[in-house]
């Protein structure tokens, strides 16, 4: 029986309806609670996704690789997280897309060591137990530190710490030394005072900590969480003290331990050519440490999703695809 003009037009009008209503559900971001994400942490607290006209629904986790794994569940449609995580889950064939940088830095992470257990310099750690996040900047870290310091694996036993308690182990002394990501490093040279120290080390290694996105999400609500951010990083910028308080508290730190830290960073939405060759290295260590299954060296420039950043700030953007 052939479909009138009308019933035609009443159907693709409750299909438009059906998809608007879909499409108005809240996008659902999983947010690390960890300095390094301020600019999301900000943007979040302040309200400046839903200035930008978004609905978010904020999954708060441990770390950025827990952050990660809700976005590869389909538990949420943006992430946060470190370079690392994003490297594992690469060689996993995990989909997903690069939407920016938004903050490096050279000093968040440290080895941690304890003194009182006769460790003073790296040859010291010969025969102890060394703490890693597994799967994380600080396992890497910790693993460039070994290399750099002409030790090797066998010299140590690798204890895997626990991301929501890393920093109490360490003073537990259920090891000896630790790699760690702020807040954990801090924390743990605090509390210990003349029982810790933290072993100095080339600077070899820039974390980049970034924000990526599920395939489906649209270019338009990127540019808006972008916007967002923007909107985050100039009042960490021009009201850093309001910034400070935002995310102290949402963190249960200290205003004042949060500024120590923050020293630590560079806050800048960008997509940099050197986070390729970083995700390029990173791969080749996981490849030989046999941490990833799948040894075939993934195409990080195809994950890169560089549009809605170039249409906000093109000189922010120097991939070359």
């Amino acid at each position: 029986m052939p479909i009138s003009p009308t019933t035609r037009w009443l159907l693709a009008a409750l299909g438009a309806l059906v998809a608007a209503a879909a499409s108005a559900g809240p996008l659902t971001m999983a947010i690390a609670d960890l300095p390094a994400f301020s600019p999301a942490l900000v943007a979040d607290e302040a309200g400046f996704f839903a200035a930008e006209g978004l609905d978010v629904k904020v999954i708060r986790c441990v770390n950025g690789r827990r952050c990660l794994q809700h976005l590869t569940d389909g538990e949420a449609a943006m992430a946060t997280v470190a370079d690392i995580p994003m490297v594992m889950a690469a060689h996993a064939g995990k989909p997903f897309g690069i939407v920016t940088t938004m903050a490096t830095s050279r000093r968040e992470t440290r080895l941690i060591v304890r003194s009182d257990r006769a460790i003073r310099t790296a040859s010291d750690l010969k025969g102890k137990r060394l703490g890693i996040i597994r799967g994380t900047s600080a396992h890497y870290f910790a693993d460039n530190f070994l290399t750099f310091s002409g030790l090797k694996h066998q010299d140590v036993t690798l204890v895997p710490l626990d991301p929501a308690r890393a920093a109490e182990q360490l003073i537990a002394g259920e090891v000896d030394a630790a790699g760690l990501y702020n807040p954990h490093g801090p924390r743990a040279l605090d509390q210990l005072g003349d029982k810790a120290l933290q072993l100095s080390t080339l600077s070899t290694y820039t974390i980049t900590l970034n924000l990526v996105a599920q395939p489906a999400v649209s270019d338009e609500d990127l540019r808006k969480v972008l916007r967002a951010l923007e909107r985050a990083l100039t009042l960490i910028r021009q009201q850093p003290h309001s910034a400070r308080t935002l995310v102290a508290a949402r963190l249960n730190l200290e205003p004042a331990e949060l500024k120590t830290m923050w020293s630590d960073y560079e806050f800048r939405l960008v997509l940099d050519q050197a986070l390729i060759t970083t995700l390029e290295s990173e791969s080749r260590w996981a490849v030989r440490e046999g941490l990833v299954e799948n040894k075939t060296l993934p195409n990080y420039l195809d994950m890169v999703r560089d549009a809605p950043l170039r249409s906000i700030d093109r000189r922010a953007v120097t991939v070359i695809k």
